[in-house]
């Protein structure tokens, strides 16, 4: 299963937003741009998907910007994928049976990886990443 770039760069846009939840503020697009390496445009057609799902709240002006339009843990990875690139079992359906006919043998066997993903995403929410992220920052790096 492949995740779209805009995909990827809307999930780091929430993680962001995630981490500055209960600061009470707003934060500015050019400072989610820098802090998670994603090109200012797009990130801003991104926020506007974003917040017509009602996943994200802006705010315009020169103290502009935006935040979560609910808690970390009430908005699921599944949530931000459906806001950006749809139906998640739809898009993996097309993906799996473009140039398959009906009587593919395995066509049930795509339909249940569909689910199984749907489900993972469903059930992960951002409060979940956002640990993840912060075990990452706790371990430390011994490459060289």
């Amino acid at each position: 299963m492949k995740v779209s770039q805009k995909v990827e760069y809307a999930m780091r846009a929430m993680l962001e937003l995630a981490f500055h939840f209960g600061e009470g503020r707003v934060v500015c697009t050019a400072d989610i741009a820098r802090n998670q390496r994603i090109p200012g445009k797009f990130l801003e057609l991104i926020l506007v998907e974003l917040r017509r799902a009602g996943l994200v709240v802006s705010q315009r002006g020169a103290e502009g910007g935006h935040r979560l339009a609910r808690a970390p843990e009430f908005v699921s990875v599944g949530d931000i994928w459906r806001a950006i690139d749809g139906p998640l079992a739809e898009t993996a359906a097309q993906a799996v049976e473009k140039g398959r006919g009906v009587s593919d043998p395995f066509r049930s066997v795509w339909g249940d990886v569909a689910k199984a993903v749907s489900r993972v995403v469903d059930s992960t929410s951002l409060a979940d990443v956002m640990k993840r992220a912060e075990a990452r920052r706790r371990t430390p790096d011994y490459s060289i």
